[in-house]
Order: structure tokens, then sequence, then C-alpha cells
């Protein structure tokens, strides 16, 4: 009677697993998909990373945006009257504006790099599933499965830089170590992209001390010639009061726009930080709860 055909291969190599079908219908993550950056033909900063000169020339255009709407909406508003008492004011919607496009950049890019951690089956989650030096490439085919461009996401690549070189490492708690230092670089690298964010939070106060100095500057030199003037009838007095109540309105108003709107930025910013905070404690998590818990450094003999 014939034999029963026997499975070659090394014993106890474990044969690696197809990505799961449902991937090859799928459209694969692609990390310049959806980019703002990508969208307009230029390339990306990486990862969550804000390509910082081009919303610069953004915020300018948004800027001169703005006053056209002002004088064609109400040329004689209050609005525009105001606006226009000092250049810090212009200064303050500009350096604004310059970072709403930067933190909308990084909001979208943050959403796209949260699609890796939806993606379903990147580490298989049967029960008996071990990662281990035999089974990692399997882990990476899938990877390169499901992303167009797996280096293009934090979770893929730290993945991909914990079991590259699997077979290099002779304990658990250095691949451990390695994720760690992966996940602090990445915290680092997310910590200094807020460098430009946080210099004009600093400065947009500053415009408004400034246009307060500048707006006293003028109400005191008014009301110099309002004292020259004290001996004349109380018409001419009054008529030199207007540009002394100006630079005191200028004063006040120029450091009332400049601290609501860094109050408006600091909270913003601190909102789209706290979820890129998120996208690394979910991306720890899941190298934790998948690749950590379930490694093997030998194979099963």
């Amino acid at each position: 009677m014939a034999q029963p055909a026997q499975p070659t291969g090394t014993p106890g190599a474990r044969t690696p697993q197809p990505a799961p079908a449902d991937h090859a219908s799928r459209e694969k993550l692609d990390a310049r998909r959806g980019d703002v950056e990508c969208l307009i033909g230029l390339p990306a900063g990486r990862y969550t990373v804000a390509a910082a000169p081009l919303w610069l020339g953004v915020a300018a255009v948004m800027t001169v945006i703005i006053a056209l709407a002002l004088i064609l909406v109400a040329p004689k508003g209050y609005l525009l009257e105001m606006m226009n008492r000092c250049w810090t004011n212009w200064a303050v919607v500009f350096f604004s504006c310059w970072c709403l496009g930067i933190m909308y950049a990084k909001w979208t890019k943050t959403s796209i790099q949260m699609r890796a951690l939806r993606a379903v089956d990147i580490v298989p989650r049967r029960g008996d599933f071990v990662l281990s030096p035999g089974t990692s490439g399997d882990v990476l085919r899938r990877i390169r499965a499901v992303a167009e461009r797996p280096k293009d996401f934090l979770l893929f690549r730290r993945i991909d830089m914990a079991l590259s070189n699997l077979g290099n490492i002779g304990e658990v708690r250095d691949v451990g170590a390695v994720l760690e230092s992966q996940a602090d670089s990445d915290a680092s690298s997310i910590d200094s992209s807020y460098t430009v964010i946080r210099s004009l939070i600093w400065t947009i106060p500053i415009l408004g001390f400034i246009g307060t100095v500048v707006g006293l500057s003028q109400a005191i030199g008014s009301f110099t010639d309002v004292l020259n003037q004290a001996g004349g009838d109380s018409s001419s007095i009054k008529s030199k009061l207007g540009p002394v109540v100006a630079g005191l309105a200028t004063a006040f108003e120029t450091t009332l726009v400049a601290l609501l709107a860094a109050v408006a930025i600091q909270l913003l910013s601190t909102w789209v930080y706290k979820r890129e905070e998120a996208l690394l404690d979910g991306i720890t998590d899941f190298t934790n709860e998948h690749v950590l818990s379930r490694l093997k450094l030998t194979d099963w003999q």
C-alpha cells in the first residue's frame, strides 16, 4: 500500500501563511492618499510632520482673503476699522492662519496614520499563533499586502524594525527595548514638529503688546498737543482729544485681538497634540498586545 506523502522542509519550521484573501480585495493603505500636501503635488512631511513653508504661503493668501472680505462686506464697519488701527492686528491674523494651516495638516496626517491601527490580521489573531523568527516573515508579508508603502506608517515601520532582524536578537526583552527606543524616537519627532506652532503662540501675544506700545505712544503724543491747547476754547480741546482716544483704543484693541487669538490657537494645538499622543499610545498598545505578547525567539521543535 502506498504510504502517504510526508511534508518536506525543515522539521519544526512553520509553513508561512499567505495574507488573508480579503486583503487582496481591499484597497491598500497609502499614507499619501488624503494628505493635503500631496494633493497639490508637493512632498509631504514625514508621518504627522507638516510642511511649514507651504502653510506660510497659504496663511498669506488667507490673510489677503480675510482683508478683502472685510472690505467688501463692511467697508466702514467697526471690525475693519479696528483691524486697520495697527499693523500688528494683521500680523496676528497672518500668524494665526499659519498655525491653523499647520494644525489642519497634522490633523489629517494623524487620521491617515490611525488607519493602520484598524488594519486587521497584521498579526494572526489565532490563539495558537506564536511570533518567532520563522513566522515573522509571514507578518511582514501581511503588512506589505495591506499597505502601499508600509514604512510611511508609524505602526508598520515600528513592527518592521522589530521583526526584520529578529533572528539576530537574543531575548524577548531585547525586542521590547527596540520597540521602546523607537517609541521614544517617534514621540520626540512629534514633539519637535510643534516647534513652529509654539513659537507662533509665543509671538502672537508679543505682537499684541507691541500694538499696545504703539497705541500708547500715539495717545501720549496727541495728549501733548491737548496740553499745548489748554488755553484755547473747549471745541478746540475736544478736537485734540480725538487722537488721544484713538491711541488708547489701539492700545487695548491690539492686546485683545492678540490674546484671543493666542488662547484659541493654544487650545486647538493642545487638542491636536493630544490626538497625536493618542496615536502613539495606540501604536504602543498594538505592539505590546500583538507583537511582544506573542513573541518567542525559538521555533517550536
